[in-house]
């Protein structure tokens, strides 16, 4: 082991994630000293993870360590291999997750709180937001269009953005850990990844 974490930090890191809870480490640290040996993170994302961490190509003939959905506190792995398996070409929005993978709002709720909608170009809080507005009821495909017809266009909603304090005590609710450091996101935060 000592040897696959000096020559393979990732795959090393990832496949200690993968066998949490371990009750040593906590996933926050290992993510810090795997990024301290040059490991790309990424985070959880709704058209890239898997239920397992797993490694994938990182644009630069490497490979970057794609966190999981195991990584979300109260995700199950049923819920999320629902989501894996039905989202084909990729989800376009929070209703098309609803719809395609037929999973309850409170989980849509849980994913936008661990902020997993980044790559339809959406906040947190603009995830939070619609995904509280998802009900249970879900009207059949035929008649969605004429559905969506009914309601009153009304101006669309802007949020403030979630300030850097909010969003690391987000990320330790949902994730138990924050990817606001330097890096990460492209965000150019120069906060260092911690456990508390």
């Amino acid at each position: 082991s000592a040897w696959l974490k000096c020559h393979h930090p990732g795959i090393f890191a990832c496949a200690l994630l993968n066998s949490q809870p371990m009750g040593f480490y906590a996933p926050a640290q290992i993510i810090n000293d795997a990024k301290q040996h040059g490991v790309k993170i990424k985070p959880v994302d709704i058209n890239a993870s898997f239920w397992n961490n797993v490694m994938e190509a990182d644009g630069s003939n490497g490979l970057a360590l794609r966190l999981g959905f195991r990584q979300i506190r109260s995700m199950k792995q049923t819920e999320s291999e629902t989501i894996s398996n039905t989202r084909g070409n990729g989800y376009q929005t929070i209703e098309d997750v609803w719809r395609r993978a037929g999973i309850q709002p409170y989980l849509l709720n849980i994913l936008a709180n661990a902020d997993v909608f980044l790559s339809l170009k959406m906040s947190r809080r603009e995830a939070i937001w619609q995904a509280k507005a998802i009900s249970g009821k879900k009207v059949p495909p035929l008649f969605s269009q004429h559905w969506q017809n009914e309601f009153i266009n009304e101006a669309m909603v802007s949020l403030p953005d979630m300030t850097l304090g909010e969003n690391i005590v987000e990320d330790y609710i949902s994730l138990k850990l924050s990817f606001l450091n330097k890096g990460i996101l492209d965000k150019n935060l120069p906060l260092k990844l911690c456990s508390i």
